[in-house]
């Protein structure tokens, strides 16, 4: 059976914020697992979770179900938020791209570009962030102090908050011997470590890649040319600390819409930050700002 390869990415810039907190990317990791397990031929080789998007790489035997897993996921997403939130279509109608990779340099490259985006966004080195594959592969670093169950040897009051049967009602139709670590089913349970190990040969050649700097390139396959140094979670904390300066203000609903555009010339001249960006974190319509900056 022939086997594909795809880069799924959702769109930064559609949405403000997509995992408010560690509750809300437990429940993410665990809809990943239960989303990989349904979807036939698909494999995961490697993902990342951001607070406003998504990246995941994969092995497919049809374009179609890179897309019927995309679409589960932010599916089950939007009804985790209906459930917990009350918010309704948060990820309805989100701009997806699916795209696939020809060749194997490609396919190492775009693996590295995935596992790279906290570090670019600053949020510490990539190995170290806890919502997505960076650990997993060439004897990575993978902080498992905690006490480790089996799947299969936990119920649903002694899991907690943060299993797949609360969030996605589908506990019962995964592998028993799978692994549970604090309420998240452990991604070395699902991810293919393999056959990412067996695509970069050496360490060496994993680190090769992870030190290239192709992102204008990748970018420009996902139909972006993002010069954003700073993720929305940083930005909002800049945003406030600034409010509180200019204004003596503690929210950025307390400001009037002079005030706002205020706060986004300020935001635009200490930060490289685009207006699209802009418009989420001071809550003005992109069009009004395009218009007076």
């Amino acid at each position: 059976m022939t086997l594909y390869y795809y880069h799924i990415c959702s769109d930064g810039n559609y949405s403000s914020v997509l995992f408010r907190n560690t509750t809300d990317f437990k429940a993410a990791m665990n809809r990943i697992a239960v989303c990989a397990y349904k979807t036939p031929g698909i494999r995961i080789l490697a993902f990342v979770l951001m607070d406003n998007h998504v990246h995941f790489v994969v092995s497919c035997t049809s374009e179609s179900a890179c897309r019927k897993f995309i679409a589960e996921f932010f599916r089950l997403t939007g009804k985790y938020n209906w459930d917990y939130y009350r918010q309704k279509a948060t990820v309805r109608g989100i701009p997806v791209k699916v795209i696939r990779e020809t060749d194997e340099d490609s396919l190492k490259t775009v693996i590295a570009y995935v596992l790279k985006n906290p570090t670019k966004a600053r949020l510490g080195m990539f190995f170290n962030y806890p919502w997505g594959t960076g650990a997993l592969y060439f004897g990575g670093i993978k902080e498992y102090e905690q006490s480790l169950v089996r799947l299969g040897d936990v119920s649903v009051e002694e899991a907690g908050p943060y299993t797949v049967r609360r969030q996605c009602r589908t506990l019962f139709h995964l592998p028993a011997d799978w692994i549970l670590r604090d309420g998240v089913i452990l991604p070395d349970n699902y991810v293919d470590v393999q056959a990412v190990e067996k695509l970069y040969g050496t360490s060496r050649s994993y680190m090769y890649f992870l030190s290239l700097n192709k992102d204008d390139e990748i970018e420009r396959d996902m139909g972006e040319w993002s010069e954003l140094r700073m993720s929305d979670s940083e930005l909002r904390t800049e945003r406030d600390r600034i409010i509180q300066e200019m204004f003596g203000k503690n929210a950025v609903r307390t400001l009037t819409a002079p005030e706002r555009l205020k706060l986004a010339v300020a935001l635009r001249r200490r930060f490289v930050c685009s207006k699209k960006q802009l418009s989420r974190i001071v809550h003005l319509p992109y069009e009004e700002l395009t218009k007076k900056m």
